[in-house]
């Protein structure tokens, strides 16, 4: 397994903490041909949560 504890799920009402960090892991998959899946890392910040890498506009338009 590697994800640890605290997930962003309800019932978790543990606040967060400058520094934490989360991941967001939406994947496609088409069952017996492929999967696709992209890894959005963000850090908790004073002002809130800050995506580490950049974003691209579109899949037309990456950068």
């Amino acid at each position: 397994e590697g994800h640890e504890w605290y997930y962003l799920v309800k019932g978790n009402n543990r606040p967060e903490q400058v520094g934490n960090t989360h991941s967001n892991e939406p994947g496609i998959y088409i069952i017996g041909e492929f999967g696709v899946r992209t890894e959005d890392t963000m850090v908790i910040t004073e002002t809130g949560a800050r995506l580490m890498l950049p974003q691209a506009q579109s899949l037309l338009k990456m950068f």
